[in-house]
């Protein structure tokens, strides 16, 4: 398996994978080099934690051959698992679906709009137009367990008309997170002229209000740390 990273901190162990079907210019983890790992020694490296909670993350987790056999033994030895995914492979998530207890999926923008998400992901028409197929299809099935729709504010495509558009794919998510766009350069490249931290808190805030409408727990998170929404 190629990784990037395999750490623990916070109540967490992260295991986060390299590669990705997709080609965002802002992403910084296609850049980050990886290492092998196999199965057994990332259950070894959690077999040894006292924390029971195990996030795979990273670029794009279900491109991993071995994913399953991994869930399935973070399972046996007693680990809740969090999968997070782009969403274009449900049929990874269907199989995942009994073994976790829950998912990470991203929403990058309205999925009515093709040109916005060919820019997002570095895809053609073509690719763009079946990823939205496939990621109602990853969201209907992550709903069935815990979910969370992470969204990456990028104030071109993430504003206050496109999320009333998203809002729709919001609906049945145990909870959204907003994440400040270059608020962490850890996860971002710039993109579109944006080097700082945007939209504004104050943005940030009211685009939280609107998805509080229709999801229970929202989390704002950013240059001035985290503001947690609930019903």
């Amino acid at each position: 398996m190629r990784l990037i990273d395999l750490s623990e901190a916070k109540g967490q162990i992260r295991v986060e994978f390299g590669g990705c079907n997709m080609k965002c210019p802002y992403c910084v983890h296609i850049h980050q080099p990886v290492k092998e790992w196999t199965v057994d020694e990332i259950v070894e490296y959690a077999s040894k934690s006292t924390t029971g909670n195990v996030y795979l993350g990273g670029a794009e987790p279900t491109l991993q051959k071995e994913l399953l056999p991994l869930i399935e033994e973070l399972h046996r030895i007693g680990k809740s698992v969090i999968l997070k995914s782009n969403g274009m492979k449900p049929e990874v998530l269907e199989s995942a679906l009994p073994l976790v207890h829950g998912f990470v999926l991203e929403i990058k923008t309205a999925n009515d709009d093709i040109k916005g998400i060919m820019e997002l992901t570095g895809m053609s028409e073509q690719r763009s137009t079946k990823y939205v197929k496939l990621l109602k299809e990853s969201l209907a099935i992550a709903k069935k367990k815990w979910l969370r729709v992470w969204i990456r504010v990028i104030p071109e495509y993430v504003n206050e008309d496109t999320l009333l558009r998203i809002m729709p794919d919001l609906e049945g998510a145990s909870e959204v997170m907003l994440y400040q766009f270059m608020s962490n350069p850890e996860f971002d490249d710039p993109f579109m002229g944006h080097d700082k931290p945007t939209p504004s808190w104050t943005e940030m805030k009211k685009l939280g209000e609107i998805v509080a409408k229709v999801v229970p727990t929202v989390r704002i998170v950013g240059e001035r740390g985290q503001i947690l929404l609930q019903e």
